[in-house]
């Protein structure tokens, strides 16, 4: 990528925040539909409720969440993220006898509507603001200058960037980095931008069209498997498969070698990297795999004294300190912007 029309290798680390900062809203049927964060999921997940209708499917996912959160897994409002919501629930679906409702349907271990909810309505929302007909978005602007040998690192699961560089003429089979043949690979390029060819986007914690074989009451084929279907984003599912994400809870795991092979790529990236952006992030002290990745890199920099050129932190100011205190004498210059829009204006240009 070029700053000040000269070309570096530059990786990008982006986070949720880096989406609402793409696009902050989608109008769905008189509703301003945002991008969730950790923290506002509820919020927004309300939203498209209302917008559904009340006697919606939609309405009634969120409606027994609120009511399992209320009643037997009681969490102070402002303190329920999609962290603390899943982690909860995926504790909660081993001790039916503890964390069930007293009346109705005796539940089995490891069975949980409200696994299934979380799940779609956040599938729901965040392949809705991928849809169609959305306006142009700054992932548009960044797919437009990544060059070769750059590396967008995300831990998002919407479809959004990927789907701008899909419209450039960037193509997945090549560009997810991912382990096994091509034959799952649905999507792709009209046509093929050279360009483009050499671009990674490697998505750490899998994404909303990538496919595996295994339901809601068996998530660790999540875990377990590679995707054996890779298609563009949609809103239905597909039959017998679920979606490969790997779902907000403090104990990740990876224990396929295709999670193995996307976080290495990752860890060789950071390292090579000349420039490092880093939009939309927390870092927050749960997310155990990245902070260690972080770490790692931060230490191997400062024994071979390979500092980044530049970095860039886009974020609020807490934030901002946070990988300031990460990444502590891995660079040589630092540059600090608030929003995504800021750092591409400033730096990228019309």
């Amino acid at each position: 990528m070029e700053f000040n029309s000269r070309p570096f290798r530059t990786a990008f680390i982006l986070g949720c925040g880096a989406t609402r900062g793409a696009l902050p809203h989608i109008v769905f049927r008189r509703k301003r539909l945002k991008p969730p964060l950790n923290a506002d999921f509820f919020k927004v997940a309300e939203t498209y409720a209302r917008a559904c209708g009340l006697a919606s499917p939609e309405a009634k996912r969120v409606e027994r969440l609120e009511r399992v959160f209320r009643e037997h897994l009681p969490v102070k409002r402002d303190a329920l993220t999609m962290e603390t919501a899943f982690s909860l629930l995926f504790m909660a679906k081993d001790f039916p006898e503890i964390y069930s409702a007293a009346r109705g349907r005796r539940r089995i271990p490891g069975d949980k509507q409200e696994i299934e909810d979380f799940l779609r309505l956040t599938s729901d929302i965040l392949t809705l603001i991928d849809r169609d007909g959305n306006r142009r978005t700054e992932y548009d602007a960044l797919a437009e200058v990544l060059q070769s040998q750059d590396v967008v690192i995300s831990l998002n699961y919407d479809t959004l960037l990927d789907s701008a560089l899909v419209r450039r003429g960037w193509d997945p089979k090549q560009g997810y980095g991912m382990l096994g043949g091509t034959d799952k690979f649905r999507w792709k390029p009209r046509k093929i931008n050279p360009n483009l060819t050499g671009v990674r986007l490697l998505k750490l914690h899998g994404s909303l069209n990538w496919f595996v074989g295994g339901s809601f009451s068996n998530l660790s084929a999540v875990f377990n498997k590679k995707p054996n279907y890779v298609g563009c984003p949609r809103m239905n599912d597909l039959s017998g498969h679920v979606r490969q994400i790997i779902p907000p809870i403090y104990g990740k795991f990876f224990e396929h070698a295709h999670w193995r092979k996307l976080w290495l790529d990752a860890y060789t990236a950071l390292r090579e990297a000349e420039v490092l952006v880093v939009v939309g992030c927390s870092l927050i002290d749960t997310d155990f795999h990245l902070r260690a990745l972080v770490g790692r890199v931060a230490e191997w920099r400062k024994r071979d004294c390979t500092p980044l050129k530049r970095l860039f932190l886009v974020d609020r100011v807490k934030v901002r300190r946070r990988w300031e205190t990460a990444l502590k004498g891995t660079f040589r210059r630092r540059t600090d912007y608030k929003t995504f829009a800021e750092f591409m204006r400033k730096e990228i240009g019309p």
